[in-house]
């Protein structure tokens, strides 16, 4: 116990050095993809959720695009019917269940079906790095063969479902709160669910230092790493996805989700793409930089129609008031993964200015906007996972209008 305190004491200290930056600036920790038939989309059944109710499903094997095709729906076919079960004795609060399937089905689909396709980078892994994209199907999904979904696509997405996976030790838990808001009948549906995973490489040019592919990947709207990823996203992806599953397709069932920079890309997408992303729009402890703060500006005075009536998500922790983010928080530390979980308590501080920014600007573009200040609030995976539901009920809830 002696040797673990010191160690996260010496950690807690050496993160000190990098208070005054902008960026969040995230620890480099590998990204470990599971390995899959090279050709064609898996899918595994993984462990059920914690704390879930879930049925046992059984596992899948390999599968052909052929076989993914087979069940898709006629485009009359009915939009999604609410569970008319009881709602569900546990509570809706968190902590969530942690758990890569939730009771669902992820499917892992190869680079050589998603990057190696876009055109405009012509498969050139200098821009965008080739890697595996994880799908996450609702429970439902095989029951009902004649249903097709909303899609919700989640940047940083190795963070998003699976403790196991989080570069911290902790995902946002996204896969067992929609879980848990089905059962409790708040949500009619949980969307597909399409994770992005961010890159875990670093740009090296001769002598300059090395950069960050996430922060270039989900970085200022306009920058050409940044559009390179969101034209991946909206022309090459989606389309990929609509194909290989029962999606609904037109751009009021397609919404993106992030946190810290995951948040700015998200945004980008709408801002670039509306005609593909009006879903909504998630953004927890955004960081917002001045080329996208300065197209959300020109969009809410000259196109406002783009922003108007579009559901947005924001939140932000930091120091409000009297209530301070305390530089050590042990719970950071008790994951049974990376124990050096830092919290980044500076963050969320430093990130409030420009998310007070954007939320005047969608004031001003009178977009279905939600926002909540978490005094004290971190800036890790694990403060997120105690508030995702919120995004997903101004998402997806029953009260939620487009």
């Amino acid at each position: 116990m002696t040797i673990f305190l010191s160690k996260w004491i010496l950690w807690e200290l050496a993160l000190l050095s990098y208070s005054v930056i902008d960026l969040p600036l995230p620890l480099v920790a590998a990204f470990s993809s599971r390995r899959h038939n090279p050709s064609a989309p898996s899918r595994r059944q993984g462990k059920l959720c914690h704390q879930s109710q879930a049925r046992t499903r059984r596992s899948s094997t390999v599968f052909s695009t052929n076989t993914l095709l087979d069940d898709r729906p006629s485009d009359q076919s009915k939009k999604v019917r609410p569970s008319s079960s009881k709602p569900s004795a546990i509570p809706v609060s968190p902590p969530f269940p942690d758990g890569p399937t939730c009771g669902g089905t992820v499917v892992t689909i190869p680079p050589s079906e998603t990057y190696r396709l876009d055109t405009k980078t012509l498969g050139n892994d200098w821009i965008l790095p080739s890697r595996e994209i994880q799908v996450r199907l609702p429970a439902s999904y095989d029951e009902n063969i004649g249903q097709r979904y909303p899609v919700l696509y989640c940047h940083d997405g190795q963070n998003a479902i699976s403790d196991q996976d989080s570069w911290t030790g902790r995902s946002w838990r996204l896969a067992g709160a929609l879980q848990r808001l089905h059962e409790h009948m708040l949500i009619d549906v949980e969307p597909i669910l399409v994770l992005l995973p961010s890159s875990d490489e670093d740009l090296q040019l001769p002598l300059l230092p090395a950069i960050r592919r996430r922060h270039l990947e989900y970085g200022d709207y306009g920058t050409p790493f940044a559009d390179a990823h969101s034209y991946f996203v909206a022309e090459t992806l989606k389309p990929v996805v609509d194909t290989l599953f029962r999606t609904y397709t037109g751009p009021f069932d397609t919404a993106a989700i992030g946190t810290s920079m995951g948040g700015q890309a998200s945004m980008n997408l709408l801002l670039k793409y509306p005609d593909k992303f009006s879903g909504g729009v998630a953004a927890l402890s955004p960081f917002f930089g001045r080329q996208t703060l300065s197209k959300a500006s020109e969009v809410a005075f000259r196109n406002k129609d783009i922003l108007r009536n579009k559901k947005i998500y924001m939140d932000i922790g930091g120091d409000v008031d009297d209530i301070k983010v305390p530089m050590i928080d042990i719970l950071d530390h008790m994951t049974p993964k990376h124990f050096w979980n830092p919290g980044y308590f500076w963050l969320d501080t430093q990130l409030q200015q420009t998310v007070g920014e954007m939320d005047a600007i969608l004031d001003r573009a009178e977009a279905n906007k939600e926002f909540h200040q978490v005094p004290g609030g971190r800036h890790n995976e694990r403060a997120w996972s105690q508030r995702i539901h919120l995004p997903l009920l101004h998402l997806y809830g029953k009260s939620s209008k487009r």
